[in-house]
């Protein structure tokens, strides 16, 4: 299978638009398993994203339950991750 980018999960499960999630993580308001990363990163099964707000505040933590290597329907976004 063809490594999964961050900024490409997140867009397929409608979380961000990907242009929006690389400035997301430069600036350092998404963490994967508490680590700051760049919207390159490649991501697995079982990770855990943080979505932090410009304050730093957490406002979301999703564990990837499956790869979503294309947008997903709305109706089937729980099926990829689950909120923790």
């Amino acid at each position: 299978m063809n490594p999964l980018r961050l900024d490409s999960f997140l867009r397929n499960i409608r979380v961000y638009r990907r242009s929006v999630a690389k400035k997301a993580t430069l600036s350092g308001r998404i963490l994967v398993n508490g680590e700051s990363v760049k919207a390159s990163r490649e991501i697995r099964e079982g990770d855990t994203i943080t979505i932090l707000d410009a304050d730093e505040n957490q406002i979301r933590r999703i564990r990837i339950l499956r790869e979503a290597t294309r947008p997903v329907p709305k109706k089937k976004e729980k099926d990829y991750y689950e909120d923790v």
